[in-house]
Order: structure tokens, then sequence, then C-alpha cells
């Protein structure tokens, strides 16, 4: 039944109706059809989107109803993967920022998008992002101090993946904004337009640091109580605590009996080292391994490792685990991942077990063993050193001069006076300085008896103590040092001297002939304890130098915590000893000969030195009230030059 209609319209819809009538037929068809839209639109949303429109519908109630969060599969796929240990907690991190500055996109088409110029702006952002992604709550909010309090719903002991995830996408929005993780919550603050790039580079510095924290506290155990086998991207991160030697060797071989199911370890040495290699396959250290026979006493072990850092903890720790049983390395070679080990068995009572192991970490076996070194901030050591260096320019190369020498002592000790090994020990020294330095330089070996220095960027003060500490280790090996530097480059040119090597002075043997003599009755008792540790250090074959001899008086004095200073003159040297820490350790009786003790030890030195002819020492003066400390002067001109 048709209602006839009579009403009164603008002629700009009338315009239009003769317009859709064109398409529709008629003005009454164009009203019935507008209507119909019309009334549906308004039950289920336009035609064009009612599909999507309800999709999204089903979405959001399904995401409430299974609490559900809106984690990208990239970001599932990656933490299951540094599960496994095939990724490193970093580049987990980097595709993470990649993730987030995708939703950057969403949001922008989803709300209208606009950079915040208000704290409500930035709220409505921010509750928005929540509903997209549903990975926090909004706790609460201050108006006053602009502050928002998030708190997460997924990764609650790890809440700074949320904290990138938001940085990230805020960033994208053009958010001026400060982050700050308290506890388990994301304190989120608007910040002025004018200060954000600051806050930005310190948010960003103190995320990084609370993450690294954070990691180090949650990361698996590595042997604690019971096995934790972890994967190659473990150890890629945690390389720099693998460079250390291996200490707590009774908790490593441990935890080999644990993995291995038994309750003692094999006796006999040839099932000690199958039993080892097996429990490397069983810690996922390792992904095969052969063992060749060369002879009945030497074995070759070849091995691929799950990644480099690994390949390296493998030969540290199985070299000192098979030397318990007198298993003996005789070489190792490391290419990427995988390795080889070349032992031999000696038997314990051999004392070069784990020679070739210092080839490995020398830099750090050399300064935790051999060194008495000291924490320092490097500000504050840059500074002190930089103020040396252009105010007393003799005494900071003295220092310098000091520690390469024994930096060289430690060397020779290791390479047990073998001449080419020492050299190889002193490279491999010289590049590991320079990277514990953080110098940022690389050193290029071209021959055996040439090599440079590139720096990246020009310090004097790095250069100048490189250069001197270099050129000391060197000599003091027997090489005439030759050192050029120009701009950013050190050359360095060596030739061997020939002479024979001197040995190292072994600290334990000084320092037990020292006590020895400080439980002597008398002088001559006293002289005749060190006398043979003398012959050792002061060789009567050896073509000495006035300087040398210097030199290797220093350094005894030196390994048994005595100060020194000398100063050469033409025909020899005066010996200043400003400290004895021995002195009031001694009876009152023996502080009366203490003195003549250390004069016939020096005459004596000077007798073998110059091979029995008359050099003269002579004493200048006591310096604490006639007590120990003394001075001397040793003159060995006509036979020393």
């Amino acid at each position: 039944m048709s209602v006839h209609l009579h009403t009164t319209i603008p002629r700009k819809t009338d315009k239009i109706l003769v317009e859709l009538a064109k398409t529709h037929g008629t003005k009454s068809r164009v009203l019935e059809k507008a209507l119909d839209t019309f009334l549906r639109v308004e039950k289920v949303g336009s035609c064009d989107e009612c599909t999507i429109k309800a999709k999204m519908i089903e979405q959001a109630n399904l995401k409430e109803a299974l609490d559900l969060t809106a984690l990208e599969r990239k970001t599932l796929d990656g933490l299951l993967e540094v599960s496994l240990g095939d990724r490193t907690f970093d580049e987990f991190i980097e595709e993470l920022q990649i993730e987030s500055l995708n939703k950057v996109t969403v949001i922008k088409d989803s709300i209208g998008w606009g950079t915040p110029a208000s704290f409500k702006e930035l709220l409505f952002l921010t509750e928005e992002i929540q509903k997209l992604t549903r990975l926090f709550d909004v706790v609460s909010y201050n108006e006053i101090d602009n502050t928002i309090v998030l708190r997460t719903k997924v990764f609650r002991k790890i809440p700074e993946i949320i904290a990138i995830q938001l940085a990230t996408i805020l960033e994208g929005t053009k958010s001026s904004f400060d982050l700050r993780i308290m506890g388990d919550d994301i304190i989120l603050k608007m910040v002025r337009n004018d200060t954000f790039p600051l806050k930005k580079s310190g948010s960003n510095s103190v995320l990084s640091h609370q993450f690294q924290k954070r990691l180090e506290r949650i990361r698996p155990a590595l042997f604690k109580n019971d096995l934790s086998l972890v994967g190659p991207g473990f150890f890629d991160w945690a390389q720099k605590h693998l460079n250390e030697p291996v200490t707590d060797l009774a908790t490593m071989i441990e935890d080999v009996r644990i993995v291995l199911g038994v309750g003692e370890l094999p006796k006999e040495p040839r099932d000690f080292l199958n039993a080892i290699v097996s429990a490397g396959l069983k810690f996922n250290w390792l992904r095969q391994v052969k063992i060749l026979e060369e002879s009945k006493e030497v074995l070759t072990i070849t091995f691929q490792a799950v990644s480099p850092a690994v390949a390296k903890l493998a030969i540290n720790a199985f070299s000192v685990m098979l030397a318990t049983r007198g298993w003996k390395l005789l070489g190792f070679d490391i290419e990427h991942a995988n390795g080889r080990i070349k032992v031999e068995f000696a038997g314990l009572e051999d004392q070069s077990l784990l020679d070739k192991l210092a080839e490995l970490n020398t830099y750090q076996t050399i300064v935790t063993q051999f060194l008495d070194m000291i924490p320092v901030p490097r500000t504050i050591l840059n500074t002190l050193a930089s103020k040396v260096l252009e105010t007393n320019r003799d005494q900071f190369s003295a220092v310098y001069m000091v520690v390469g020498e024994q930096i060289s002592n430690a060397i020779k000790l290791l390479a047990r006076n073998d001449r080419e090994r020492a050299r190889r020990l002193a490279e491999k020294f010289v590049i590991e300085n320079i990277n514990a330095v953080k110098a940022n330089a690389e050193v290029k070996f071209l021959s055996k008896s040439h090599f440079t220095v590139v720096f990246k960027r020009i310090d004097p003060l790095v250069m100048v103590s490189q250069q001197i500490l270099i050129e000391s280790i060197f000599r003091d090996l027997g090489y005439e040092v030759s050192a050029t530097a120009f701009q950013n480059l050190l050359d360095f040119n060596l030739k061997q001297i020939e002479k024979p090597l001197l040995k190292a002075i072994s600290r334990k043997a000084v320092m037990n002939n020292l006590v020895e003599a400080m439980s002597a009755s008398n002088c001559n008792e006293a002289f005749s304890l060190v006398k043979s540790q003398i012959d050792k250090i002061f060789p009567e074959d050896y073509p000495w130098t006035i300087r040398e001899v210097g030199r290797r008086l220093l350094e005894m004095y030196r390994e048994v915590d005595m100060k020194v200073e000398i100063e050469y003159f033409e025909g020899g040297f005066t010996l200043k000893y400003e400290t004895c820490p021995y002195y009031k350790l001694v009876k009152s009786g023996q502080k009366k000969w203490l003195c003549e003790f250390r004069r016939k030890t020096i005459e004596y030195i000077i007798a073998k030195v110059t091979k029995e002819k008359k050099g003269r020492i002579k004493m200048i003066k006591s310096l604490l009230r006639n007590e120990h400390p003394c001075e001397y002067a040793v003159f060995l001109k006509g036979f020393l030059e």
C-alpha cells in the first residue's frame, strides 16, 4: 500500500536526489534505498565495513574473555631461540624494537594519530596502546606530576622487555617522555620537548643497565646444584667471563660427575679422558668429537663446538681437568667453532703440564698471577697519568718501563726461558693489552722482527704509554728495539741480541730464601743460605753490562716487595734502599748484622759479574738513624761497560 508523502527540502538536497535518481530510477526509489541503508548501518555498521567490524568485536571479546595479549609471532620465536641458545639477548632486543615500530603504523590508522601535545593526550595514547596490545595495565596516573604507572601483564620477571616495546612505540609517535622501571612497574612521565633528547639518552642508558642487571640475576646458573644445560647464545653473551682462567675446578669436576650420572670419576687416565669428552657432549658444549691415537702416550682430540666461545671454554676446561690425571697439553688450535687439543700422558710429577695453556689466556695469566695491580677507575687513572706525562716525563716513562720488565719476567717464566715461545707470548700480550686498555687499535705483525700498532684516533697518553711498555717488554726479552711514532701509527723493529736469555727470577724461590735467611743466627749463616739462589740469578758465564746488573738487582728486590731506587753514573750506579718490610720482623740481635749481610751479598754479586775482578761498593749513608735501609754506590768501571 503506497503512502503519499509531502515535504519541503532544501534545493541542494533536491539536486542530490535528482543526481541519484539517474542511477536508481526515481526520487522515491532513492529515498527507499537511503532509508534501508541507514537502518542497516544503525544495526551492524556500514555494508563496506560490517564484516571487518564484526570480526574486530569478536576479537576484542575473545581477548578479554581469554586474557590474551598481542604478542608477535617473531617475539615468541625469538624468546624460544634465546632459551635454546640459538640467539643472543642483544639480537632478540634488536628485533623486538623493529616489531614495536611496526605497531606505530597500526596506531596511526586506528586512532587518528597525532603527536601528544598534553598529558591527557599522552594518557589517551597509552590507553590505546594498552587496548591494542594488552601487554600492560594502566594502574594509576597523576595529572599534577604528569606520570602514569603501568603494570606488566606478561614478562613480569623482565618488565624491561615491555618497557623497551613501549618506549619504541612512543618514540615512533614522536612523544616526549621519560621512562623508568620501579620494582616490577613501569613509570611513564611526560616531559618538555626541549628536554626530551637529554632524558631519552639517560632513560635508554638506565634501562639498558637495568636490563643487563636483571639478566645477570635470572640467567641460567651455569652449573648450580643441579646441572643446567645452556646453548651457544648464552655463551656468546657471557664470553667476557669465559676469557678468565678456569679456577673453580672442583665445581666443574663435580658437574662432570653429575652429568655422567656416576658416583666417582675413573681413576685410570685414559678412562678419565673418555669421561671428560663424553661430558662435553652431554653438557651441550660439543656437537661431535673424535679421538685419534698418535702413539701409546699421545692423543689428539678434535671437536666441533656449538659456538666459538664454547670452543675456547672447552680447551680451557678440558686442559685443566685432564692435567689432574697427568695429561700434558702439547698444543691446541681454534678455528671459529672447531677445536683441536693434542695431549700426552706425562704423569703428575711433570711440572710443565699446563705451560701451553698460558698462550690461550696470556693477558689474564700475567695480570692475575704475576703483576701487583689494583683496580682504579679509568677516568681517574687517565687524569693522573696525563698530569704526570705533562709535568714529569721521566717519571711517567720509568713507571711503564718497570711494568714492562715485570711483564717480561712473567713471560720468561711462562715460556720457561724458551726464546721463541717467549716472543709468541709477548706478541699475544701486546694484542690483548691493547684491547684491555680500550685503545681501539689494530696490531699487525708483518714479520718476526717488524710490527705496527695503528690507533683509530690520536691519544698521546695511550700512544706514549704503549710505546714505552712495548719497548721495555721486548728489550728485557733480549731484543734491540727501535720504535717510531707518526700521527696515529707506532712502528716497531726488533733485532735479536746474540747473547743467552737470562732466566726469569722466581718469586717463590727468592721469598723462600729470604725467609730462611731471616731465621739465621748470624751473617755468615744467612749468606750461606742465599748463596745458591744468587748463583742462579747472576750466572757467572753471562756477558753482563752495568745496566743489566742494575736491572737484575731491581728485579730481585722487587720480587720480595722491597722498594729500591737506582741511578746510573759513568762506571756504576747507586742503590737507595727506601723500604725493607722485613727489618721490623727480625729479632733485635739480627738487626746488628742485617745491613752487613746485605753488603756481603752485593759484594758477592759484584765478584760474580766481574769474574773475581775488583769491583767496589761504598756505603754512602744510613737513612733511618743508622738502621737497616741504606744507600750504596757500586763501582764497576773498567770491568763492565
